[in-house]
């Protein structure tokens, strides 16, 4: 089974990142020095978070609604417990709402741009408070349960995450009301509870999910501008895959440095994923 196993981003003070990581949001991080890397990860199945160091002369990080990559989700089970912690440690987060019948959710930056998503488990309609645990800097456990791109042609992506890479397609879930579209896929065998993709029913399963998915916002007509190359941003997604040589030939991807960009330019790069 492949997996979403390193989500790679280009920073000034990758250490100072890394630190407001493990002491705000609760994650582990190790470093490499070698490298010149620092990596953040919740203990569990999810994509790990790698910050390389760049020169600060760069380019800093701006978030635009243009790019082809948006977010992090970060999934727990009590999302006003996790922004009360989150503002508690100095980080200013969005008032937490029921964002129709997708979530309940709001939004933080970390300290160099990028935008993080809290979503809760269950709807807000549907919470049960869960017993804080104090030994853990959002009071409970959590989990990177999505990395959010932007593509203009969803066939096409499709056709590469779900047709060549394998991964499967979960959840489809119309926001008309918003003119997009949500399209949530992952490596796993697991099936979402109504096998109708589009139901609701799946929405509050998803979120619970141990793994990080792929969610793609398709907006139609909407413009998609690939990834920088240089200064902060995000360098690259790394995936693993088991029927490696295969998928590279297909793809016709370089396997000099397996690495290669997505239909909407958000740079993916492969590994073999070993059983």
């Amino acid at each position: 089974m492949g997996k979403i196993s390193e989500h790679v981003f280009r920073v000034v003070n990758s250490a100072s990142l890394a630190g407001w990581y493990k002491t705000v949001m609760g994650m582990q991080v190790t470093e490499d020095a070698s490298a010149k890397t620092w990596t953040a990860f919740y203990p569990g199945e999810g994509v790990k978070l790698v910050f390389q160091e760049v020169a600060s002369k760069g380019t800093t990080y701006k978030s635009n609604r243009d790019s082809c990559y948006w977010k992090i989700g970060v999934t727990v089970s009590d999302v006003d417990l996790a922004r009360d912690k989150i503002m508690a440690a100095g980080t200013q987060v969005s008032v937490p709402t029921q964002f129709l019948d997708v979530g309940y959710l709001c939004h933080l930056a970390d300290p160099n741009g990028f935008t993080i998503e809290l979503l809760q488990h269950t709807f807000k309609q549907s919470f049960v408070k869960p017993i804080p645990d104090p030994r853990l800097a959002l009071g409970q456990t959590a989990v990177i349960g999505q990395i959010t791109t932007r593509s203009q042609d969803i066939e096409a992506s499709l056709g590469l995450y779900r047709d060549s890479l394998g991964m499967k397609l979960l959840s489809i879930q119309d926001i008309s009301d918003y003119g997009f579209c949500l399209y949530f896929l992952a490596f796993t065998a697991e099936n979402p509870p109504d096998q109708d993709l589009n139901s609701t029913k799946n929405r509050e399963w998803l979120w619970q999910r141990p793994y990080t998915t792929l969610e793609i916002q398709c907006r139609p007509g909407q413009s998609c501008v690939p990834m920088d190359k240089e200064g902060e941003g995000v360098d690259h997604i790394t995936m693993e895959v088991e029927d490696y040589a295969n998928i590279m030939t297909k793809l016709k991807a370089d396997q000099s440095n397996s690495s290669f960009p997505d239909p909407d330019g958000v740079q993916l790069k492969l590994k073999f994923a070993i059983r």
